[in-house]
């Protein structure tokens, strides 16, 4: 076995690895911001309820979540629809999404937080509704101060993504562990392994530098360094 036929087989799960980072980023940022939205400015019961869920999340790992998403769940739903089956690929990018948001929503939370309370005040005063003060004015500035902690996250989720490999998701780690039981070359195949998460971090670390400098607002954001790995 050579290095050529180890590199193909770990490139097809490079394509897997890279999709569901993109789904779990766009989808737990998504879900991060109605969390976040309904813990800082909802009523009672929607501040509440999005802070337990938070805390859950928080409070239990990943691959617990992934397994009762991909196991716990079907198992619990045949009872009632005995044909139901769930892709796995589908499976983890739900639990991850789950997971991700929130993070995300603490990430959002603390931008909001930290904005002047004087902006809704002023909000309010021309007439404006809460959705239009969060959306209009208080939104842009959150994204730019939080983008720090949004790149941290993509890295995560980019690392996280390996976790994939319990529910058989053809992804980068999987396809390591199918070639070395062929070849028997572990040793050789994650360190190759790691030096394409490493590769692949680094890329996105720049990536996200780059759109963090182009949407930089001087009084807003903190100017990015233009020195150093991130």
């Amino acid at each position: 076995m050579n290095y050529e036929y180890i590199l193909s087989e770990l490139s097809k799960g490079i394509v897997c690895t890279l999709e569901l980072t993109a789904l779990v980023f766009i989808g737990g940022f998504l879900f991060g911001f109605i969390l976040s939205v309904g813990r800082t400015y909802g009523s009672r019961f929607i501040r509440w309820l999005s802070i337990g869920y938070i805390e859950l999340i928080r409070g239990t790992p990943m691959l617990l979540q992934i397994l009762i998403i991909g196991f716990g769940l079907p198992i619990a739903i045949r009872n009632y629809y005995p044909d139901f089956t769930i892709n796995s690929f589908w499976a983890v990018s739900i639990a991850m999404i789950l997971n991700s948001g929130a993070y995300q929503a603490e990430y959002f939370r603390g931008a909001f937080n930290s904005l002047e309370f004087g902006q809704t005040e002023a909000g309010l005063a021309l007439g404006m509704s809460k959705w239009e003060i969060v959306k209009n004015i208080l939104l842009p500035q959150a994204i730019r101060r939080a983008f720090p902690n949004f790149t941290n996250e993509l890295i995560y989720i980019l690392k996280y993504s390996s976790l994939a490999m319990i529910l058989s998701v053809h992804e980068m780690t999987y396809q390591a562990k199918s070639v070395g039981a062929v070849t028997f070359r572990y040793g050789e195949i994650y360190l190759l392994l790691g030096a394409l998460y490493l590769a692949f971090a680094f890329a996105l670390a720049q990536i996200m530098k780059v759109v963090e400098m182009k949407v930089y607002i001087p009084g807003v954001t903190t100017r990015v360094e233009k020195r150093g790995l991130l």
